[in-house]
């Protein structure tokens, strides 16, 4: 058997390219504040998720990263066909990665729990009105 699918190293020469591009090529500034995290291509070859990721971290600057990309996702595919030398180019399919978002999240969740050997405060029910 092969160490490497046939899926991932193209998948590895489309991060690349795609990544070179998106830094030195394409035009639209919004787009330029994005970065490939990851690139996963189908068994069939017929579609490869480009995961991607915004500088600015803010949900403004997500949003139009993907509007951007979604606007030129043809030139971009084209331009991948030229350098990529494939058969038959994927589709691609951009979604925004927040897996960082996600670990941040859980460390910051870990970070507030009791360490071994301390006690835990008791929460306190609020008073009661009566009518």
């Amino acid at each position: 058997m092969k160490p490497y699918k046939r899926t991932d190293r193209i998948a590895s020469e489309i991060r690349e390219v795609l990544g070179m591009l998106l830094v030195s090529e394409v035009e639209d500034p919004r787009v330029r504040m994005g970065v490939v995290t990851g690139v996963k291509v189908t068994a069939d070859m017929s579609l490869c998720r480009v995961y991607v990721r915004s500088l600015q971290g803010d949900e403004q600057g997500r949003a139009e990263l993907m509007a951007g990309l979604q606007k030129c996702q043809a030139w971009l595919r084209r331009e991948l066909a030229h350098r990529v030398r494939l058969l038959r180019m994927p589709k691609l399919e951009f979604h925004y990665d927040d897996v960082p978002d996600q670990a941040s999240r859980v460390e910051n969740l870990l970070m507030q729990l009791p360490k071994p050997g301390e006690t835990v405060p008791e929460k306190q029910d609020p008073p009661k009105e009566s009518r």
